[in-house]
């Protein structure tokens, strides 16, 4: 699998300043959705491999388990953002995704768009950005943690992964 990070006492100084200048911009970001809700694109992948969902926990933001992804750049496909933010963030290099589906943003956020992907993958081995990825685990898609982040359950659904809610 992985080592698992360092815990934030372990953490070396320039580290801890890293994560803190991340949770600061995540702040500024969100102060700043109230005046102008963002209208850009994101890139998120249901990540499989032997039937197992990886969910990454970020050392910034909720304290929620979310798929791995992040922002579309101006000019960037969204399969290119995604492939970049795996590699970035898990140190994935990945040839192929299929397509799930185009998600918008609740209330607000509705000119927000995320394109959700399924990416499987042979092997479980994962090197999480310290900075940024403060825990990455494989999870049984019927035994999933508390507290999962928005797209989850509906990432698991058009993945195969999970059946829908009945009526």
């Amino acid at each position: 699998m992985f080592a698992q990070p360092p815990t934030c006492d372990q953490a070396p100084l320039v580290l801890r300043l890293r994560r803190r200048a991340y949770r600061v911009a995540y702040r500024l970001l969100q102060l700043a959705a109230f005046a102008w809700p963002p209208r850009g694109q994101g890139a998120k992948a249901a990540l499989v491999c032997d039937g197992q969902l990886l969910l990454v926990h970020h050392t910034y933001g909720p304290a929620r388990w979310e798929l791995p992804g992040g922002g579309v750049r101006r000019g960037e496909e969204p399969l290119a953002a995604l492939r970049r933010e795996l590699a970035e963030e898990l140190g994935l290099s990945v040839a192929d995704a299929i397509a799930l589906a185009v998600i918008h943003g609740p209330g607000r956020n509705s000119r927000h768009r995320t394109h959700l992907y399924r990416v499987d993958v042979g092997s479980k081995h994962v090197q999480p950005d310290l900075v940024e990825i403060a825990e990455a685990r494989w999870w049984d898609p019927g035994a999933l943690p508390p507290r999962l982040g928005s797209m989850v359950g509906e990432a698991l659904t058009l993945a195969g992964l999970a059946q829908p809610a009945g009526p």
